[in-house]
């Protein structure tokens, strides 16, 4: 019985001792979710403040060029409604076709210039000819005229930096991604060096003693 009582203490014991080290994966799984935090896991505290830190100005800038971003579309819709007359809350493909012709009457010449070189004048198909311009011209009551280039050149770079900032979206998203993967790794190594320096758990190790048909149980521990 008393032998009994002295396995099952040492059995507890060293699955109290086990459950002591750091996990690796679990020091990922908080970086992941959270750069830094797989660090102050670690007990690399300086570490996880820059993390912590990098993530906080990386947010914030996401968010900033995402409420820019906004802004800078009803910037230039607003532009094209008080300057040319054009309908709001069209589709970006409407806009982006504004933004390469000054005038709807200009897009509608290059469509039936085209229209007619490929349908008539190739392959005399004036159904097809009908049906592409019925498709494809710009109804007056959607048109546009930027009356001067100067109009239309203040569109496009009104259009520009709203592309600018999705493109600084883009990258604040990717530096996102970047920080937690290193963040990741960083937390792996960490535990993995505060594991082998004992310093917050001990060392375990069982011997088998066949002398005396026993184990021998060493336990270290450093302060």
């Amino acid at each position: 019985m008393k032998r009994f009582i002295l396995a099952l203490l040492l059995i507890i014991l060293a699955v109290n001792l086990t459950g002591k080290e750091y996990s690796v994966r679990k020091a990922m799984f908080y970086s992941a979710v959270v750069p830094g935090l797989g660090e102050i896991y670690a007990r690399d505290y300086k570490k996880g403040a820059i993390f912590f830190t990098s993530e906080a100005a990386i947010l914030f800038s996401y968010f900033r060029m995402k409420a820019e971003t906004k802004w800078a579309v009803a910037s230039y819709k607003q532009f094209a409604f008080s300057v040319a007359d054009v309908p709001k809350n069209q589709e970006d493909s409407y806009y982006q076709m504004i933004q390469d012709y000054l005038s709807s009457d200009n897009y509608n010449e290059a469509i039936i210039r085209d229209a007619r070189n490929y349908f008539l004048i190739y392959n005399n198909d004036p159904l097809g000819y009908e049906e592409y311009l019925e498709t494809y011209l710009i109804p007056e009551d959607i048109g546009w005229n930027w009356e001067n280039t100067k109009n239309w050149y203040k569109y496009r770079e009104l259009r520009r930096n709203k592309q600018d900032f999705e493109i600084y979206t883009k990258f604040a998203m990717a530096a996102a991604i970047l920080n937690r993967i290193v963040s990741m790794i960083d937390s792996a190594v960490s535990v993995k060096k505060l594991n082998r320096s004992g310093k917050y758990l001990g060392k375990l190790s069982f011997k088998p003693d066949y002398q005396k048909r026993g184990m021998e149980i060493n336990y270290e521990y450093h302060f």
